[in-house]
């Protein structure tokens, strides 16, 4: 199964100045003090820069997005009670001609009884229709000059006039015969003028009725959509922020602290929650050294009995032989003396020796990145486990070829790679067993290291998450879970992956990808 996949950086983010870059990788060697109080002071230099920006709070944004759609709403209120007065009194305003056109009818009707000499009181209900119609227009004829027009209006008026003076006239139904032909003709034109009023009144009314729905489903989309788009504008610079957040912080459980820099236009509340997450991972990444200072002196108290044993032996043949020479002095010869006195040289360089590579292991030193044989890593880190795995008999199979291309990185660190899996593999195989150990170069431009045990294998639903920090398959304190955590940060930081594969009661492999030295890596 394969984990994560290391990368420099997050998309979206950016890193410290190459000064706090450099103070994070020099913090070792000055206690880390320097290189923390370098990263705060960069972030309170942000963070006054945040505090300059115009305050503009989440709380700010959702306030004014409920003002803005109140706001709305009694525009619309507004707009739409008054669109249904006006609408109320077009209603009138049709009922009326409504009235005046049938008042017209009425006219006609007893017109035609007038000439046709048919009913009586036929001239006094036409006068009293006249009257009525008159009286209407008077009262209408605002309504009227905005429906007809002015010229119609005026012609209409004059044509009432005339027609009326033809009634007020005379009586006598000999001159009502003979201009009957003229009280039809006007008659006629009064009616087509009711009736034409009536239909335009008719249409103006469908009209404002379709305007009124369709201002409201214009309006109110447009409004939404609005709406929609701010929402979705305010929701990005949030979740999109939140999920930089997110994702570095999946990359700091990973030993992969990169710092975001909020390029938000206003502070808000994911402005601090970023400032406050920075601060976090530079206090982090710096305390990392320490741990990783400190589970060297805990894989030291591990194989305790083993390097005590490698020091115990030449020291006991030191006395040995010092003691001889004491005893024997005066009856040995000058080539025999020389003989013992070569033997406590010799031992004294082999305890040296496994003093010097416990020093050279421990000693909290600058990192530096020199040009590294992966082969004489491993080799140096396995000196220091010989014992140890002879008391735990654990076979060390190092089949690791001699011509790989070297690699840059911290022999240190490497060191502190490699000897972590070594104790992992010993303490899963705690009666004994085999620790395989392999190497080649990968197409990609890597090298390989399979680092393979015959242990009791990890389950498949717990590989996921052997990486993160303080989780361990162990008892209860037998382990603390940063063992695979550092490793894990030291590959990423030198460029490299892991990949972990296991088999219940098989074993477990860890490959260790580290990328080869080329010409830029090596400027």
């Amino acid at each position: 199964m394969q984990a994560m996949k290391g990368c420099c950086g997050l998309h979206g983010r950016h890193r410290l100045s190459d000064e706090a870059r450099a103070c994070l990788s020099l913090h070792s060697a000055v206690g880390g003090d320097v290189c923390v109080n370098t990263g705060i002071r960069q972030l309170t230099k942000r963070k006054k820069m945040t505090l300059q920006k115009q305050e503009h709070t989440i709380r700010q944004r959702i306030t004014t997005l409920y003002l803005m759609v109140f706001g709305f709403i009694a525009i619309l209120i507004s707009t739409y009670s008054w669109q249904i007065y006006s609408l109320e009194k077009k209603l009138v305003a049709l009922e009326s001609f409504h009235e005046f056109f049938d008042d017209v009818l009425e006219l006609r009707r007893y017109e035609k009884n007038l000439l046709f000499n048919v009913g009586s009181d036929n001239l006094k209900n036409i006068q009293f229709y006249l009257s009525k119609i008159e009286e209407e227009t008077t009262r209408l004829y605002p309504d009227i000059e905005r429906v007809a027009g002015v010229e119609k209006f005026k012609e209409f008026r004059e044509n009432l006039a005339s027609y009326k003076n033809k009634f007020d006239s005379s009586s006598d139904p000999a001159f009502l015969e003979l201009n009957a032909e003229a009280i039809r003709s006007q008659g006629r034109v009064m009616v087509d003028f009711s009736s034409r009023l009536l239909t335009l009144k008719q249409g103006i009314i469908k009209k404002g009725l379709k305007f009124i729905l369709y201002s409201f489903i214009g309006l109110t989309a447009t409004f939404f959509l609005f709406l929609l788009l701010v929402f979705q504008m305010q929701a990005r610079s949030v979740l999109g922020r939140l999920a930089f957040v997110q994702q570095a912080t999946k990359d700091l459980l990973r030993g992969n602290f990169t710092p975001i820099v909020d390029n938000a236009i206003k502070s808000d509340e994911v402005s601090d929650l970023i400032l406050g997450f920075n601060k976090m991972g530079i206090e982090i990444e710096t305390k990392q050294e320490q741990l990783v200072q400190s589970r060297k002196l805990a894989a030291i108290g591990t194989f305790s009995s083993g390097i005590a044993h490698e020091l115990n032996n030449p020291l006991n043949n030191i006395s040995l032989s010092a003691d001889a020479l004491l005893e024997e002095y005066d009856e040995l010869s000058a080539e025999e003396a020389k003989g013992i006195i070569d033997d406590i040289i010799l031992q004294t360089k082999r305890a040296s020796e496994v003093v010097k590579d416990l020093l050279d292991f421990c000693r909290d030193k600058t990192p530096t990145s020199t040009q590294l044989n992966i082969k004489s890593v491993i080799q140096a880190t396995s000196k220091l486990l010989a014992n140890q795995l002879r008391l735990n008999s654990v076979w060390l199979e190092d089949y690791i070829p001699d011509n790989l291309p070297p690699v840059v990185g911290d022999m240190q660190k490497l060191q502190q790679v490699f000897l972590n899996l070594f104790v992992n593999a010993i303490q899963v195989m705690p009666k004994g067993g085999l620790i395989h150990l392999d190497a080649k170069l990968e197409p990609e431009g890597y090298v390989r290291i399979d680092v393979n045990d015959t242990g009791s294998g990890i389950a498949p639903d717990k590989l996921e998450d052997i990486f993160d920090p303080f989780y361990t398959t162990k008892p209860v304190g037998q382990g603390t879970g940063l063992g695979l955590s550092i490793v894990y940060g030291i590959v990423k930081k030198h460029g490299g992956y892991i990949e972990v594969k296991s088999k219940l009661d098989v074993g477990t492999t860890f490959s260790i990808f580290l990328p080869v030295m080329t010409d830029d890596s090596r400027g």
